[in-house]
């Protein structure tokens, strides 16, 4: 595990230290090093624990480099992931419901049944993404890259999609029930050729 994700984790317990807590008993040399070593071990959900049990709200894995980590499962919920390198981690059936990943880097990651409800994923980007019957309900997925990536069966009730680009994306719904808000970048809605009344999604020239 790269030096960034280690610190990441380590500001997390001070911090917990130095504004909950104020006992050094809690922040002690065998606990800070058991959260880094279950982070360094991709047993993100185990560290989430260990963080609860030092007082914390939130997991602070921003900038951390989890590239190819198996996160399967993990507990992430309400994580801060920004920045964070997540390229093909498995993080399949993960819950990274209302986790902060903006400008997080998802490139062939596994989020198969993953669940983002009400994630921030602003700016992430997700191309050759496995997004198969994941969650992203409510999520905002605003100017997000999902290029080639696959969202068969992916839930987007009330995603904001305005300015993704889905070049190439399977399984987004462009009939008359799509549930999402906005229009991807590069992309207009126009009626259908083949049914009457149905808009779809068309790549501008």
């Amino acid at each position: 595990m790269p030096l960034p994700a280690l610190a990441a984790v380590a500001e997390l317990v001070a911090a917990a230290h130095l504004g909950r807590r104020g006992s050094a008993t809690d922040l002690s040399e065998e606990n800070k090093k058991r959260i880094v070593n279950l982070v360094k071990r991709g047993l993100v959900s185990e560290a989430r624990a260990s963080a609860e049990e030092l007082g914390l709200d939130t997991l602070d894995l921003s900038d951390a480099n989890l590239r190819g980590a198996n996160l399967t499962g993990a507990n992430l919920a309400r994580a801060s992931l920004v920045d964070a390198n997540l390229s093909d981690a498995n993080l399949s059936d993960a819950d990274l419901s209302n986790a902060y990943l903006t400008n997080a880097n998802l490139a062939g990651a596994n989020l198969t049944n993953a669940n983002l409800t009400d994630a921030l994923l602003r700016y992430a980007d997700l191309p050759e993404t496995n997004l198969t019957g994941a969650n992203l309900t409510g999520a905002n997925l605003t100017e997000v890259d999902l290029r080639y990536a696959n969202l068969t069966g992916a839930n987007l009730t009330g995603a904001n999609l305005t300015g993704a680009d889905i070049e190439e994306a399977i399984g987004i719904n462009t009939g008359p029930a799509r549930t999402f808000i906005g229009i991807p970048f590069g992309y207009i809605e126009a009626r259908s050729p083949f049914v009457p009344g149905r808009t779809t999604l068309r790549r501008t020239e």
